[in-house]
């Protein structure tokens, strides 16, 4: 029996081992090919497919090229011209830095590199199969490099096997340029499949066009620009999508740390934090977000494929980024922006008309029946009914859906018609409340309905929220205090929490141990698990050094409490009513959706209305 049990494995196993963990599939291959690509500088690319990469992968780009000598060196296992010493490790300006990217492609398929690296036309040829050089030969060609990929897995059947249908692996293939392309506006583009033409794209001046081009141009009008800088170090800047506009899945969220795609969690729970209370559960925004730090503040290593990093102060990284999604959402400024098709004929202001005095009258000018009958446009006697009083409202109800004004109401008519400019919502002309549950209001030319429920909804959740945050949060002590046990790296990030937790009403000390005693807890949770509320927020504050559990399940609590003491459905309202209403929503903060993302208002421009009734 041989007394060595260990052995070094032979250089082609190491370079099918290393193959593993960066060639998963055709698009592994396309993404290393193509960042190596870009770090050349190269401002054209072209990648071609057959058999969605499993029979061929060909990347051409104009980059720098590579020399004979560099050519030959980029097929040995870590051996990369973008790191030096180890301290380049953890100061990446790269995206191509694996040393073993090429020797590892090469070695599980039949490999062709040509490169040239002058403008002289003159190159170099390699031909590898399975990691074996079979021919080298010098060729004219232009500045850049191609490499082709042909049968890709060939001498690793078992791995081959896995390989999904053509348009699954073409899919995840088109996925990578694409998120290539969103980081690189001002490089060309091009994807071929089966000599097919899928993607082209040309040089762009900035995002907006490229975004345009690759997700459709009507997205443009919904999208919100992103730009906040924290010191000298942290920025994020790209676009963003309105509440309204989203998806199902997470698959249009992009996110970018110094120009290289990531998929992190810290990131992505800081992107859906940014729009909470703004989505319906289920629900993901379309985002473009480019955050720039200090590349000693990433780890980008952390996995082969480069999409998962580590952050130095990850906390830091989260808050500013929901903080900043948070600053531009807040505003709700696409609200009274109209669709393109009804801004030409929109008035820049609203009717002198219409508008209030600065000083009201205390009360009511006396108004003639036909100026009352004028603010109901086109109304008609055959639907007039005996006039019947809706007890707190402005608006009669008959037996069908129908509200027509009250004869013993024209002035308080009048009174709804009286904007005020104090905002975007206080700016409109009420019309009425249809259904007892929706104010239909005129912005210019265009028609708003407003859900009174939501709206009123998310005025009283946003000023129980600002009671609370603002530190006047009552405590409710318990009979017998719950005993928290938990593992030490919980039990650590709770004890940094504490301070944070007592100032929203939690009483926390220390049991010994990893133990806590919990002994209050604030009386709107008082309803709650607080033992397994605790216990989920130091698991949150483990993953991400933030109270974002906590901060979920109390706001929870808090619109739960809005839901519950503001205007229902089926609820008539007064002309002040609505007017105060409208008021009270100007003042509060994302006032586009009520907290569970419902929207707040819809809008129907004249040119919807007159389709409809075919006058267009």
């Amino acid at each position: 029996m041989d007394a060595t049990r260990i052995k070094v494995l032979p250089e082609e196993l190491c370079n099918k081992i290393a193959a593993g963990e960066v060639v998963e599939r055709p698009s592994s291959v396309v993404k290393e090919l193509v960042e190596n690509a870009l770090d050349a500088g190269a401002s054209d690319i072209l990648v071609e497919l057959e058999a969605g990469g499993k029979k061929l992968i060909r990347v051409t780009d104009n980059g720098c090229g590579m020399s004979k000598q560099d050519a030959f060196l980029s097929l040995e296992r870590h051996a990369t011209s973008k790191i030096r010493t180890d301290a380049d490790l953890f100061a990446l300006h790269t995206l191509g830095f694996r040393g073993e990217a090429l020797a590892s492609i090469a070695s599980v398929a039949r490999f062709r590199l040509k490169t040239c690296h002058n403008d002289q036309g003159l190159g170099q040829e390699i031909y590898a199969e399975g990691g074996n050089i079979k021919k080298v030969e010098e060729r004219g060609m232009p500045q850049g490099t191609e490499v082709e990929i042909r049968n890709l897995f060939f001498n690793l059947p078992a791995r081959r096997k896995f390989l999904r249908k053509e348009q699954t692996e073409l899919g995840h293939a088109a996925d990578v340029v694409t998120k290539q392309a969103l980081a690189n506006p001002a490089v060309s583009f091009r994807l071929k499949h089966n000599n097919r033409m899928l993607i082209d794209l040309r040089r762009e001046k900035g995002l907006p066009e490229r975004l345009a081009a690759l997700l459709g141009r009507s997205l443009l009008k919904d999208m919100l620009e992103v730009s906040q800088q924290a010191g000298a170090d942290l920025k994020l800047s790209g676009l963003i999508s309105q509440p309204q506009l989203n998806r199902s899945a997470p698959s249009h969220i992009y996110t970018f740390i110094n120009g290289r795609y990531i998929r992190d969690r810290v990131v992505q729970h800081a992107v859906m934090d940014g729009y909470r209370q703004l989505l319906m559960k289920g629900r993901y925004p379309v985002v473009v977000l480019f955050l720039q730090l200090d590349p000693g503040q990433v780890d980008v290593n952390v996995h082969p494929t480069k999409h998962e990093v580590r952050f130095r102060e990850q906390s830091l990284v989260h808050d500013f980024i929901a903080e900043s999604l948070r600053q531009t959402l807040k505003p709700a400024a696409w609200l009274n922006d109209p669709q393109p098709s009804s801004s030409a004929n929109r008035p820049a202001s609203i009717p002198s008309s219409f508008q209030q005095p600065s000083t009201p009258p205390a009360q009511p000018a006396p108004v003639p029946p036909v100026a009352a009958a004028e603010a109901v446009q086109e109304l008609s006697e055959p639907y007039q009914t005996t006039p019947a009083a809706v007890s707190g409202g402005a608006y009669e109800k008959p037996g069908s859906e129908r509200f027509l004004p009250a004869a013993e109401n024209e002035q308080q008519e009048l009174s709804l018609a009286q904007p005020e400019e104090n905002g975007f919502f206080s700016s409109l002309r009420i019309l009425g409340q249809y259904h007892q549950s929706y104010l239909l209001c005129q912005d210019g030319d265009d028609l708003i309905l407003i859900d009174q429920h939501a709206a009123h909804e998310r005025v009283g959740f946003e000023k129980l929220k600002k009671s609370y945050l603002s530190g006047a949060v009552s405590s409710q002590s318990l009979l017998f205090p719950e005993v928290l046990e938990l593992d030490f790296r919980s039990a650590n990030a709770l004890g940094e929490q504490r301070s944070a937790l007592e100032r929203l009403g939690f009483e926390i000390e220390p049991f010994g141990g990893n133990s806590f005693a919990l002994k209050a807890i604030p009386q709107l949770l008082a309803d709650c698990a607080a033992v397994q509320l605790v216990t989920d927020v130091a698991l949150e504050l483990e993953r991400i050094g933030k109270a974002g559990e906590l901060e979920t399940s109390i706001d929870e609590v808090l619109i739960l409490m809005a839901c519950h003491g503001v205007i229902r459905a089926n609820q008539a309202l007064t002309a002040e009513e609505m007017r105060s209403l409208l008021r009270e929503l100007d003042q509060v903060d994302f006032k586009g959706n009520c907290p569970h993302g419902r929207p707040i208002q819809q809008r129907l421009t004249l040119a919807e209305i007159e389709r409809l009734f075919r006058r267009q």
